[in-house]
Parts: structure tokens; C-alpha cells; sequence
């Protein structure tokens, strides 16, 4: 992990007033920076972290009921992107394009923008993802992703799918860091330095299609535009042992979520339980 940019470390009014009264799950917000910046920062420290969280998390539920008002250009001008060369790339091999990315920055109007700069890729990209058994709120909440051109995968079942769509060239998202039960859907693989469930089938697909990896993630400027950036194909790791060459690419996978983080560490979804694995105490 790099060194720890205390600019991170400095909440606004609204920021401390949201940990103290709208503090959604801050036992596990704490704990969870505990658990990765629990040698780094103080308590202190990590408490101001979490108001800099708070302050990001009711922004962002603002800035996407704001964008139900906004115009396409306005849309189109409120992000820009970074690494778009190592997109296009990535998809001049033909085998489609497997885009690695976590629960950053926005990372509900971040796609839906960053769809407005990849033409190209007009309905052509996938997000996979768990949908809302409520249809009503299902149009509600993602209808604007099939209006920017984007298709929603539902995580169950989808791998015949999701292997069509790469063998057509289009680009599928994989959402990966949230926990994912031990032999269901989960590989248990170090995140942070501690063990935790991680989702095997971004591995398993990856390595049966061949299809190129490429990390991308959004975050928010201080001005309150947005940045989408993607960085550079991941390598595959080759192994003469399937399993173990699954577990060597996931936490891969997870090492480019962990610089992520690490990079805008107060926008991302502390919230969630990620370190559900009861390790042996010493």
C-alpha cells in the first residue's frame, strides 16, 4: 500500500454531521478501516476518514436523483475519462473486453457517463449485476442505463451470456468487491492483507475466453466533476494447477481493486461486510 495522502483526512461540515446523524452502518465503516488502515492511521484518523465517507456517500445519492434533470451534454461534460486507449486496445484483440471494477467513486452514474464517451460501444456494454425483484423499482432505479446504451446481466445464471457477448466483442463490467460465499461462488484469497470470499468467476472467465482484463474505476474531483479512468490489461498469470491459477489471478484481480482504494480511499462503499472469513487466532 502507498503512503497514506492525508488530504483524504479532511471532512466538511456536512461530512461530520452526516457520520453523526445519518451514520448507515458505522460499526462496520469503522471496523472495515480498521481492518485496512488499522496500522496506518490513528482512531482519530480513521474517524475523520469515515466523516470524509459519509459526506461522499449523500453526495453521491444527490448528484443521482440531480441526474434524472440533466441533459445528455450536461452529462457528457460532467466526466471525463483516462485510459480510453487501453479500452480500445484491449478490444482490437477481439476476444471482447472484461472491465474490473468496485463500488468507487459514483458508481451508479459513473457507467451511465462514461457511456456517453465510448460510442463505439454503443449497447455494447454489459454490467453485470443482482436485480431488484421489484420491477417497478428496477425500471426506476436502472432505467437509465438502458437509455445510455447499457445492458444489464443478471449475475444468476449468466455465464452462457456473458461468453456470448465477449465472443461478439462487447464489453461486460464486473462489479467485484463484495463478498462471495466459500465453495459456492467464492474463492477465499487475501484482500487488504486478511482473508476474504472473493468471486471466482471473473477468473474463470477470463482464463476460458481469453478475454483481456482491464481495471477501471470513477471518483470525483474536488470541483465536483468526475473522472473514469482505465488502466492497462492485466497479465494473466499461467498455472499448471487450475485451482491454484484461479486463486494467483483473483487476488490479482483484488491488488488492482486494492490501488483503487487506495487512490480515493474515502469514496469507496465501506458499508459493506467484506471480511466475513473467521480466521484462526494465534
Amino acid at each position: 500500500m502507498k503512503p497514506f495522502d492525508d488530504s483524504h483526512l479532511r471532512p466538511g461540515w456536512f461530512g461530520k454531521l452526516a457520520y453523526h446523524l445519518l451514520p448507515i452502518r458505522r460499526e462496520v465503516v469503522l471496523q472495515n478501516m480498521e481492518t485496512v488502515y488499522g496500522k496506518v492511521l490513528t482512531p482519530d484518523e480513521r474517524k475523520k476518514l469515515a466523516q470524509k465517507f459519509y459526506e461522499h456517500l449523500w453526495l453521491t445519492v444527490y448528484e443521482n436523483i440531480r441526474m434524472g434533470w440533466m441533459s445528455r451534454k450536461q452529462m457528457k461534460n460532467m466526466l471525463s475519462v483516462e485510459g480510453r486507449e487501453n479500452v480500445m486496445n484491449a478490444s482490437g484483440l477481439n476476444k471482447g473486453v472484461i472491465l474490473l471494477t468496485c463500488h468507487i467513486g459514483n458508481w451508479e452514474i459513473g457507467p451511465v457517463l462514461c457511456a456517453e464517451h465510448f460510442s463505439e460501444f454503443k449497447g455494447r456494454f454489459h454490467v453485470l449485476r443482482r436485480q431488484i425483484v421489484n420491477k417497478t423499482v428496477e425500471r426506476l432505479l436502472f432505467g437509465r442505463y438502458r437509455t445510455a446504451g447499457l445492458n444489464v446481466l443478471p449475475k444468476r445464471n449468466s455465464l452462457d451470456r456473458i461468453l456470448e457477448v465477449l465472443a461478439l466483442g462487447d464489453a461486460v463490467v464486473f462489479i467485484m468487491d463484495q463478498h462471495a460465499k466459500p465453495r459456492k461462488d467464492g474463492i477465499i484469497v487475501d484482500f487488504f492483507g486478511k482473508k476474504a470470499g472473493t468471486f471466482k468467476s471473473l477468473a474463470i472467465i477470463a482464463g476460458g475466453s481469453g478475454a483481456p482484463v482491464v481495471p477501471a474505476y470513477s471518483y470525483r474531483e474536488k470541483n465536483g466533476t468526475h473522472v473514469m479512468k482505465f488502466m492497462k490489461p492485466l497479465e494473466w498469470i499461467p498455472d499448471t494447477d487450475y485451482d491454484r491459477e484461479l486463486l494467483r489471478n483473483t487476488r490479482h484481480y483484488n491488488e488492482a481493486i486494492e490501488k483503487m482504494i487506495g487512490e480515493h480511499p474515502e469514496q469507496w462503499m465501506w458499508m459493506h461486510k467484506r471480511w466475513k472469513i473467521k480466521e484462526p487466532q494465534p
